[in-house]
């Protein structure tokens, strides 16, 4: 993730500011701009298969969590940062930052698909920083190279238990909100099958 070259540290004023007029989405991480990097098309196909997914389990469920994708933003408190994850659940009732509609407090489930070039701070940093919001339960990292998932599932306050899943023929264990997801799915009409 490349960091904008700044002489002073952007408020968080400036920065929501800047992102309402912006073309491109930029991370907010204490003070600094991040860009995004752009997705592939495989990237994206992975990102709209979870977010169709989620959906779809969620709709037949009848549950009251609602899903979204790349265009929300989570605000993170403890470290005074703004992240755009690839999807995400968010508790039943949306909390947002101040007034704005665009930029939530309460995620459960973040889904974020890992690049080469971000999957280092996805499973590191940028779970930790995630981690440090007390409604978020669950965190699943997909490789969009290979049929891989890696899920953390907060167990208690500051404990979190580990889980990969790799292949097409298995399933995912989504139970923070009770979904069992198929990897082939997850991977439809990328160049994994």
């Amino acid at each position: 993730m490349t960091t904008l070259a700044h002489t002073q540290p952007l408020s968080i004023e400036e920065y929501l500011d800047m992102e309402t007029r912006s073309r491109v989405k930029h991370h907010y991480n204490r003070g600094q701009l991040e860009n995004m990097p752009g997705g592939t098309l495989k990237h994206n196909r992975i990102a709209t298969n979870i977010v169709y997914a989620l959906e779809s389990h969620l709709r037949r469920i009848k549950s009251g969590f609602l899903v979204s994708n790349s265009d929300t933003k989570i605000w993170i408190p403890a470290i005074k940062s703004f992240y755009y994850p690839d999807a995400v659940v968010i508790c039943e009732v949306p909390e947002y930052y101040g007034n704005r509609k665009d930029v939530i407090v309460n995620p459960l489930l973040i889904v974020e698909v890992a690049s080469p070039a971000t999957e280092d701070f996805d499973r590191s940093g940028k779970f930790l920083d995630y981690a440090t919001i007390h409604s978020f339960k669950e965190y699943l990292l997909l490789d969009q190279d290979q049929p891989c998932a890696r899920q953390s599932q907060r167990v208690d306050s500051d404990t979190w238990q580990m889980h990969t899943v790799q292949g097409l023929d298995q399933p995912i264990e989504l139970k923070s909100i009770g979904c069992l997801l198929s990897m082939q799915d997850v991977y439809d009409k990328t160049d994994m099958l």
